[in-house]
């Protein structure tokens, strides 16, 4: 017999996998391949069983100190990245709205006023 490890992927919320497939069990020569596995199907969102009860506060935790570290940096980031782009959205909102409102007063006055204002002196 040949030593192989195995991981299992399953949805939490009893649904399918893979077409009519509940889980899928998948198995790697080494244990390095397998990290690779697991590290490429985080970062396509798809994340490790985490233990109800490994923490006392009632809040599940992940047994690996490492992955949590992880995801907290990444929820870091995206939250900073967030806080950036809220800011700039509320610094350019009101550039915007005043650019759009020059250019439509200015179109308005070459295409409608200054006809009139032409036609009007050519009156005389």
């Amino acid at each position: 017999m040949s030593s192989r490890h195995t991981f299992a992927l399953y949805s939490t919320e009893q649904r399918n996998v893979y077409k009519d497939w509940r889980h899928l069990e998948l198995s790697c020569d080494t244990q390095e391949e397998v990290d690779s596995w697991k590290s490429s199907l985080l970062r396509a969102g798809v994340y490790p069983e985490c233990n109800s009860n490994a923490s006392e506060d009632g809040e599940g935790a992940c047994s690996d100190p490492q992955l949590e570290r992880q995801v907290e940096t990444i929820r870091n980031l995206v939250d900073s990245y967030m806080t950036i782009v809220t800011k700039t959205i509320r610094d350019m909102l009101p550039k915007t709205i005043m650019h759009l409102l020059i250019n439509n007063v200015k179109e308005y006055i070459r295409c409608e006023l200054l006809p009139q204002l032409y036609a009007l002196g050519g009156d005389r």
